[in-house]
Order: C-alpha cells, then sequence, then structure tokens
C-alpha cells in the first residue's frame, strides 16, 4: 500500500526544486560572467584569433575548387 504524501512533504520538495534551479541559474551566470572575461583578455584574443586562422586555412583546403571557381565567376562578372 503506498504512502500518501501530505501537503507539508509536497511543499518542501517544491522549495527546495526552486532553490536549486536559483543556484544553478547563478552558476550559470557566474559561469558566462567568467568566460566573457577570458574571451576578453588578451590571451582570449590571441586565441580567438589563431582559432579563426585555422579554420580559415582549413575550410580554403577543403573547398579549394569552389573558391577558385567562384573567383573565375567573380572575374567574369565584375573583371
Amino acid at each position: 500500500m503506498k504512502k500518501k504524501k501530505d501537503s507539508r512533504t509536497l511543499y518542501h520538495k517544491k522549495y527546495y526544486r526552486i532553490r536549486t534551479l536559483a543556484k544553478l541559474r547563478n552558476r550559470i551566470k557566474v559561469l558566462e560572467k567568467s568566460l566573457q572575461e577570458i574571451v576578453e583578455s588578451p590571451e582570449g584574443i590571441a586565441y580567438r584569433n589563431r582559432k579563426s586562422k585555422e579554420y580559415q586555412k582549413e575550410y580554403r583546403t577543403k573547398n579549394n575548387d569552389k573558391i577558385v571557381a567562384y573567383r573565375k565567376e567573380y572575374k567574369n562578372i565584375y573583371g
């Protein structure tokens, strides 16, 4: 036979669930703030620039045929 839960138990569950969600929201805010500080630091800017250059290099090597075709078409239209 199941034990019936009283309103006090349900209240406590709801209360702790709300507190837990509030803590998680606060933790997310703190993490986003620290991430923003890291990204805006000189090391973060250098990291972002390095990663974007690596991505651009990889993109150019992977899509070289498309880039050449686009340049030829662009040259014919505007050249």
